[in-house]
């Protein structure tokens, strides 16, 4: 082993030395440099396995209490991880109590039968939140494993609930309500709904940003049920005895179900959606017309004055008879909403939110509508959570972690200092600046002997 080591280090120190020799620039050498770091991580972590596995093999004493027999030596395995692709050495051992099992996977935590490591696993799964299976693949692997396996994994995905250890005390929290419009296979259309939760807008600089948001988004829940995790994960963040809550959105049937839910919320339509309305209302006039019903709808909305709406809609149709209809459906929406509306007015506090379609565009369209793709629900269900979560963790195959037997934990620990022993048996770096050039003597080494 101590051989392997050696060479291992030989080969790596002689081929970044060719590498530098070569004179070329930085731009050029990255490239090959990476990779090299790459094979020689690679090897010098399958050099590790094998030290273990060695040691496990060599306790036949200890493996013999605690049950294990070798059944077959030299099992291959190949592993992608995030240096690259490991090759691994193993035995494998027959239980006493039945079934087999490869004592060197379970004493370094490696998954059974799994052709990726867990780190990455979740890299691929945090780059599948920004991008595509195939350059997530290629982004993490160099495209070596399949959009397949990229999808199996972001399936296995866990959204992390991040729970702050003290609960916190603010005068008002705002939360934003709406849904990204997402295409299903075989060509349906389905609604993927967001919550985000902040403590209103702040700014720095010219720019402006949520306070302390977070996001929670599920696919195929209720929304009874998607309401109460919302309650439940604000509950674990924040103590609500004395905080107003302000809900914004469009006022689809699924946000107004929020307030059920939501202690001293007060519902404020989205100026998104308002705006729209309005715009809505008043197409197809001339400039200084339009300007002039819109300043006076959004007057008759902030005072709720109901009658001088009505009048104002009445005029607006015999100005544009041909547009009666689209003008009554748009004037309902708002009228029906006309106390989410004023509140803006009543209460300031109010307009310090409202950012439901920004938050659905970066959070959730940006990856599952701007671009044309067709999901299963499947995936939407994992990737929904997924993507609106800070952090992930992998769904481990096994409900619980194989354990490995007490009395060959002291085996693995033994060969974990025999590597170490080993490895640190060579030169030290500060010492090859001393070492004697055998050989050619290039630029390059003439030049690390002057700085050693």
């Amino acid at each position: 082993m101590e051989k392997i080591v050696s060479e291992i280090a030989g080969t790596f120190i002689k081929n970044m030395v060719d590498i530098i020799s070569a004179g070329e620039t930085l731009e050029k050498m990255e490239v090959s440099v990476l990779s090299e770091i790459k094979s020689c991580a690679s090897r010098m972590v399958g050099a590790y396995v094998t030290t273990v596995n060695e040691a496990i093999v060599a306790e036949k004493a200890g493996r013999r209490k605690a049950g294990y027999a070798v059944e077959r030596h030299n099992d291959v395995r190949k592993m992608h991880c995030l240096f690259g692709l490991l090759t691994i050495n193993r035995t494998l051992f027959k239980k006493t109590a039945g079934g087999y099992e490869y004592l060197a996977d379970t004493a370094l935590g490696i998954e059974p039968r799994s052709r990726v490591s867990t780190a990455a696993s979740l890299a691929l799964i945090k780059t599948a939140k920004e991008v595509s299976y195939a350059k997530a693949s290629k982004y993490i692997t160099s495209g070596e494993i399949s959009r397949q396996t990229v999808m199996c994994r972001v399936r296995r995905g866990r959204a992390v609930e991040d729970v702050p250890e003290a609960l916190r005390r603010v005068p008002e929290l705002h939360i934003d309500a709406d849904e990204d419009h997402v295409t299903l296979v075989g060509g349906v259309n389905t609604e993927v709904p967001l919550i985000s939760v902040y403590e209103g807008i702040a700014s720095k600089g010219k720019r402006t940003f949520c306070k302390n948001v977070f996001h929670i988004s599920e696919y195929g829940k209720t929304p009874d049920d998607l309401w109460e995790q919302a309650l439940t994960e604000i509950e674990h963040r924040y103590d609500l005895t004395d905080t107003i809550i302000y809900l914004h959105g469009d006022g689809a049937n699924w946000v107004k179900k929020g307030l059920e839910w939501l202690p001293n919320a007060i519902f404020v339509l989205d100026k998104y959606h308002k705006n729209k309305a309005i715009k809505n209302i008043t197409a197809g006039l001339e400039k200084d017309k339009r300007k002039n019903f819109d300043k006076a709808i959004r007057e008759a909305l902030s005072t709720e004055d109901i009658q001088l709406y009505r009048d104002i809609m009445r005029c607006l149709c015999d100005e544009m008879p041909e547009r009666a209809d689209k003008i009554w459906d748009s004037a309902v929406y708002l009228a029906n909403f006309v106390k989410g509306i004023s509140i803006c007015d009543k209460d300031p506090r109010a307009n310090n939110g409202g950012c439901t379609e920004p938050h659905v565009s970066h959070i959730l369209s940006a990856r599952l509508s701007t671009r044309p793709m067709a999901w299963s629900k499947e995936t939407l269900k994992q990737l929904a959570p997924l993507l609106a979560a800070k952090q992930i963790t992998l769904q481990q195959l096994q409900p619980k972690p194989i354990a490995i037997p007490k009395p060959l934990r002291k085996i693995t620990t033994k060969a974990c200092k025999e590597f170490l022993k080993r490895a640190t048996g060579l030169p030290h770096p500060n010492a090859i600046g001393t070492l004697p050039i055998r050989g050619k003597v290039t630029g390059t080494q003439v030049l690390l002997k002057q700085f050693a």
